[in-house]
């Protein structure tokens, strides 16, 4: 009980961190709670000219126990309002993995939901078109009678793409579908493809579309044309797996993001081997590499998995995903160059170490226009006392190394220590050089070997180490009156872990 209350404070306090990094970057690690009562995830984000949207659902007190939603959040992580589309039945987005797409013609932005029960005899798949700001244009009813998800929708050359599951009442079966409409929804093409289960999709310039997801449990990557002409597959070279996203990269590659495994259930007394898993397929199907990363604990069925991804530079990508070990949940998010190569990869939570079941899941992670990188998708605690839940909306805000605190590209350690953020402080800050640093880190904190302080400038250059012992609490007297002004970096380590760090500012 002690543990939800502190939990909650600081909730209540907006477990917000930000810090202004070099190019004046902020970053920021929020969760937002479902203050309605129940929980709250995110499936997309998007940057906007006052800040940040998260298309997810929510519990709302109304008809239904869920409804989609959109956050706004300002450029610092402050949490604004939620709106809710609020159809009086179930509803969902429907996709997993960034189920939203940008329109490149307009302004705005389209996605479809689903609902079902409610009340109503019909379950029906709408488009769902909003503006720059997430506020909801209008929704169009576009498969009705049916039980139809829209995991994935594309807009591109003046039409919207969509696919995902649908199940067509009792007399056709369950089956993946490709869907083509104008910009108003109107269905001008429409096939189904059931030898596969489809949760993502990428569409090229000529309007082919590439269908990912898995078949006879196994990876599965499907190319149609603009008519629904199967042009080709591609299994994934893996015993079994999933594909939970698709994007198009590097002009005409196709980067796979999902997971592997050798059975579906091991023998009795096996560990489980889920396997973070990437695969890069030319546009006519020829498999150009494959990459393997995290594995699950070995004790149940559990997360590893890539889940989005998108690409950074002509050279490079980003990739993001979700991993379970023992008493270790984290979203992981790398930087590949386009062979392949991992050049680095770093380590977050929100709610870490808690029990060894909550996973910490990014469902989305999208460049921002200041070089860095936003994430959002869903972060578990053990708070289920009312109107709380133990699912929340989780987003993050990195800077262009994919830090945290500025300069954890430096220190030379992935894993960060959570809840520990504002175990470091500065006084005077901004100043002429002397700084104090006041270090408070919880009495009995297990620390692996010393404490270490490591100063960076804003170019990487180390100008302080010094060792600090194991005392958790002290104040560390700093003169930095030799270094030019600018922007400096702090970070507290052990052997293992960044424990806590902080910007500085030389006037």
């Amino acid at each position: 009980m002690k543990m939800q209350a502190n939990w909650r404070l600081a909730i209540a306090a907006s477990l917000l961190w930000a810090v202004s990094a070099a190019r004046g970057q902020t970053t920021f690690n929020i969760a937002h709670y479902n203050v309605s009562s129940g929980f709250a995830s995110g499936s997309s984000v998007r940057e906007t000219p006052n800040g940040y949207i998260v298309f997810g659902v929510q519990t709302q007190l109304d008809t239904t126990w869920q409804d989609c939603a959109v956050t706004s959040f300002s450029a610092e992580g402050g949490y604004i309002s939620d709106s809710f589309i609020h159809k009086p039945r179930f509803e969902n987005f429907g996709g997993y993995a960034d189920p939203v797409s940008n329109i490149p013609w307009d302004n705005g932005f389209i996605t479809g939901l689903y609902t079902l029960s409610g009340g109503e005899p019909l379950d029906t798949l709408w488009a769902a078109r909003f503006d720059g700001n997430g506020d909801t244009l209008w929704t169009k009813p576009i498969l009705i009678d049916t039980f139809a998800y829209a995991r994935k929708v594309i807009a591109i050359n003046n039409h919207f793409y969509f696919t995902g599951m649908e199940g067509g009442g009792t007399t056709i079966p369950y089956s993946a579908y490709a869907m083509r409409t104008d910009t108003l929804a109107n269905v001008q093409f429409f096939q189904r493809y059931p030898q596969m289960e489809s949760l993502s999709m990428a569409v090229d310039e000529n309007g082919s579309m590439y269908l990912a997801g898995k078949s006879y449990s196994k990876g599965y990557l499907l190319k149609i044309d603009s008519t629904g002409n199967e042009l080709w597959h591609a299994s994934q070279p893996k015993p079994r797996g999933n594909w939970w996203g698709v994007k198009h990269v590097f002009g005409n590659k196709l980067l796979c993001m999902g997971e592997w495994k050798t059975n579906v259930l091991p023998p009795p007394g096996q560990p489980y081997d889920n396997t973070m898993y990437l695969a890069m397929y030319s546009d006519d199907g020829a498999l150009q590499w494959q990459y393997s990363g995290l594995k699950c604990k070995p004790t149940s069925y559990t997360w590893a998995t890539f889940t989005d991804g998108y690409q950074d530079s002509d050279s490079t990508f980003i990739a993001c995903g979700a991993i379970q070990q023992i008493y270790w949940n984290r979203a992981v998010i790398y930087r590949f160059t386009a062979d392949g190569d991992s050049l680095w990869r770093r380590d977050y939570a929100h709610f870490a170490n808690l029990t060894n079941l909550y996973p910490e899941i990014p469902w989305d992670i999208e460049p921002t226009s200041d070089g860095g990188m936003v994430l959002t998708g869903e972060t578990w605690n053990r708070d289920t006392i009312a109107p709380y839940s133990d699912q929340n909306m989780w987003l993050m805000k990195l800077d262009a190394e994919g830090c945290l605190v500025p300069g954890c590209q430096y220190v030379g350690i992935n894993e960060i220590a959570y809840g520990l953020e504002h175990a470091l402080r500065a006084w005077p800050n901004p100043s002429n050089g002397r700084i104090n640093l006041s270090l408070e880190l919880p009495e009995g904190l297990p620390l692996e070997g010393t404490l270490l302080l490591q100063v960076f400038d804003a170019r990487g250059r180390l100008v302080v180490r010094k060792e600090l012992g194991t005392q958790e609490a002290q104040t560390i007297p700093l003169d930095l009156s030799r270094q030019p002004a600018g922007l400096y970096s702090a970070h507290i380590s052990d052997a293992r872990r960044i424990l806590t760090g902080t910007k500085l500012v030389l006037e």
